[in-house]
């Protein structure tokens, strides 16, 4: 079930009449991947080093192998910081923001916009930081 796509899964809940449905559709979810198994995943699918991913975030060392390991969960802030260090995708960026339990990035809201142009072109951190400022717009911390 969790390989349909978002609108398809509201139809199929707006359908849904008993609590006996509804069991059943939350038993065939898969919410077994966490934020941290995501990122493991996508660290060796593009051959990244922990090391350089949190140094590239501009994340304290021990907090980023905390936030890696599972041991600590990130803010919206930080988690965007890490999806720029390893470069990731808009789609992964959002997938890691909702596995994170923070919201994903927003195209109505102007820092949002920003935010994703940056992660469209591979900006780093440093850059995305640099744009946001020049817009008048909150770094990432």
């Amino acid at each position: 079930m969790n390989k349909k796509k978002t609108n398809e899964l509201l139809e199929i809940l707006q359908n849904t009449d008993t609590r006996t449905d509804l069991n059943d559709y939350l038993s065939h979810m898969d919410n077994s991947q966490t934020f941290s198994q995501y990122l493991s995943v996508l660290m060796k699918e593009k051959n990244l080093d922990k090391s350089k991913v949190i140094h590239d975030s501009d994340i304290q060392r021990t907090y980023g192998y905390q936030i890696l390991d599972g041991t600590r969960k990130p803010g919206r802030e930080k988690v965007i910081a890490l999806c720029l260090g390893m470069h990731l995708t808009l789609e992964e960026t959002q997938r890691a923001l909702t596995l994170s339990g923070n919201g994903i990035l927003y195209a109505k809201n102007a820092r949002d916009s920003i935010l994703i142009f940056c992660i469209h072109k591979g900006f780093s951190l440093m850059e995305t930081n640099e744009l946001l400022y020049e817009e008048g717009k909150a770094t990432l911390e």
